[in-house]
Order: structure tokens, then C-alpha cells, then sequence
């Protein structure tokens, strides 16, 4: 499909400027959302050879047990991730986890960069119906991608992901970036859907990014300290959706989020995360963001993303562009 089922209204396009996210129901077709299942599918079963590849349930059960020969299992190479965890259990901080069964099976899987090794999953985020979605709401001249991610949480996994913002895991400065998660199960709070403060895009404030199942910050990272959303959840407009496969959720790479656990015994609760750049993107060097070794080139900071690690995947059609 080289279009998305729909347009995205004026009203969406408000919603993503105004509250940081927005929820585009029914945007994609079956076709689609089959191939974003292949494409999670084949991120798992080549999990083996992605230096970003990491298991946080067994990264937390080690952490926890300080079991630190057990994290060969949960690295992909990308870290130190041994250093990390004990990082993590210095500070203080514990693991965010929900409520489950005590018979937990569950596992929370997370890929970077999956689409470097795997053609389709490259085409299926560069091609056609993706971009348009992201060019929409971005409203610039081109479309450059970042990067992407796959989110696993089978049922009984009890890791929540902490309230974070994106940006400062990324290298690179701007307003105009957007995140697209796509979901290919129905999701529900009960499943882990994903939750957004409304309007936390908008102060400018780069909070240092934290562990991802904790809230312990990365190490060396600089800037405020996010409030502890998930201890008082109340105090904080928090807004989370129900979806279907076929709905997209779009928000703003300054916008925090997290979700819970997946407490359902049964229903998996996998997505895709694409992040997409536009025009007043620049290079932004973070010493403490994660490296992404699928990446291949060095840039400095300011300068304009470079196109082999970040391409070009829209641009506006010449009977669009302004006089």
C-alpha cells in the first residue's frame, strides 16, 4: 500500500501539535499491519545477531538476584551491560514492575536498528505509507528516518517501561521529530498501552533519560531530573488509549511517556517503533545517549543528519511546494 486507508484530518494534525500525540485510528490496512508482524517476528528470530538485541526481564531478574553472570542472556553487545547493572542496583532505585502472578513467563524483548538486517522490515519503514503518515503531522519539505525499534512484551510480563522522553536517547536537536508506534495486537492498560502526559512537549525541558525498567538515569547524563510520575500518577494528566491493529499512535519526540506491564495471561503485546525527522533536524552529539552500531557514519553537532544513517523517505511532491 502506498497510501495510508485515510487522510489524517485537521483535527489530528491539532491534536499531535497541541497535546504531543495523537491516535490515528484505522490508518493502516491488513496488508500493513501483516507486515509489521513479519517484521517483529523476524527481529526476534535474528535477535542473535543485533548488537541492540536486549531481554529486560532477564536483565531485571538479574539486577535484582545480582546475578551478573546471568546477563550474557540479556546483551546485546551495544553496552556494558553487566557495568550497567550494577549501576543500576547502586542506585537505589528498583525495578519497575506491576502486580502479576507470582507463575511469571512473560518476557519484555527490545530491538534497535532491527530494519538494518532485515530488507522487507527496511522497506515496509522507508516506502510508501509510513513516511506519508509521518510527512502529514511533521508538515516540512522532506522525511529523514532515525531509526527504529520492536517492543515485546508477552503475556505475564510484569516489566513496566518507565515515563521517559525519547529525545534524549537520540542524537540529534529540533522540533520537528515524531514517533510512530504501531501495534499490531489490540492494546488496553491491562496489556501495557502506552500513556502520555498531555502537553509535556511543549516547555522544552530535556530530562535525562533513565534505565528503561527503572528509573535510574544513564550513566553521565545531564539535564533535570523527570518528576517520579509513577509513584503519583494522579498528579499528572496522563492519557492513554485503547487500539486495534490498524491505529497508529504518533507523539512528539518530547513527549513523555511510559506504559505498564502486560498483565493479560494470554494476549502478547508487540509494536514497532518508527522515528522519523524533518526539517530542522541537526545533529546533536549525547556522550550518555546508547550508541547505535548500525549506524556508520560520525557527524558533529549542528550539522544537517547525514543521509546514509538517516535517509531521506519523503519529500514534498513538486506540485505541492510552495510558490
Amino acid at each position: 500500500m502506498m497510501n495510508p486507508v485515510r487522510n489524517i484530518t485537521e483535527d489530528e494534525k491539532q491534536c499531535y501539535r497541541e497535546n504531543g500525540f495523537v491516535l490515528l485510528k484505522g490508518i493502516l490496512d491488513l496488508p500493513t499491519i501483516n507486515r509489521a508482524r513479519r517484521a517483529i517476528n523476524g527481529s526476534l528470530d535474528t535477535a542473535n545477531q543485533s548488537d541492540a538485541a536486549y531481554n529486560f526481564s532477564l536483565l531485571a531478574a538479574a539486577v535484582e538476584r545480582q546475578a551478573w553472570a546471568d546477563l550474557e542472556a540479556a546483551s546485546g553487545g551495544q553496552h556494558d551491560v553487566v557495568g550497567l547493572a550494577r549501576y543500576m542496583e547502586a542506585s537505589g532505585k528498583p525495578v519497575l514492575r506491576d502486580e502479576t502472578d507470582e507463575h511469571i513467563v512473560g518476557q519484555f524483548f527490545v530491538d534497535t536498528g532491527s530494519a538494518s538486517r532485515l530488507s522487507d522490515f527496511r522497506k515496509l519503514i522507508t516506502r510508501g505509507v509510513l513516511p506519508k503518515v509521518a510527512a502529514a503531522l511533521l508538515d516540512g519539505e522532506t522525511v529523514r528516518l532515525v531509526d527504529d525499534q520492536v517492543f515485546v512484551k508477552g503475556p505475564s510480563t510484569p516489566e513496566r517501561t518507565a515515563f521517559h522522553q525519547d529525545a534524549t536517547y537520540m542524537p540529534m536537536d529540533g522540533d520537528q521529530c515524531c514517533v510512530l508506534w504501531i501495534p499490531v495486537d489490540e492494546t488496553s492498560l491491562e496489556t501495557g498501552t502506552m500513556q502520555y502526559v498531555r502537553g509535556s512537549h511543549k516547555d522544552g525541558a530535556l530530562y535525562q533519560p533513565n534505565m528503561f525498567i527503572s528509573q535510574a538515569t544513564l550513566p553521565g547524563a545531564t539535564g533535570p531530573t523527570l518528576p517520579d510520575i509513577e509513584a503519583e500518577p494522579n498528579e499528572f494528566d496522563i492519557v492513554h488509549f485503547e487500539t486495534e491493529p490498524g491505529d497508529v499512535l504518533v507523539h512528539h519526540y518530547r513527549t513523555i511517556h511510559g506504559t505498564g506491564g502486560n498483565a493479560s495471561p494470554m494476549l502478547p503485546r508487540r509494536a514497532l517503533s518508527v522515528r522519523y525527522a524533518g526539517d530542522d533536524i541537526r545533529y546533536m552529539e549525547r556522550p550518555y545517549a546508547p550508541a547505535r552500531p548500525h549506524h556508520t557514519q560520525t557527524q558533529t553537532t549542528g550539522e544537517i543528519l547525514n543521509d546514509a544513517d538517516f535517509p531521506v523517505v519523503w519529500r514534498r511532491p513538486p506540485q505541492q511546494q510552495a510558490a
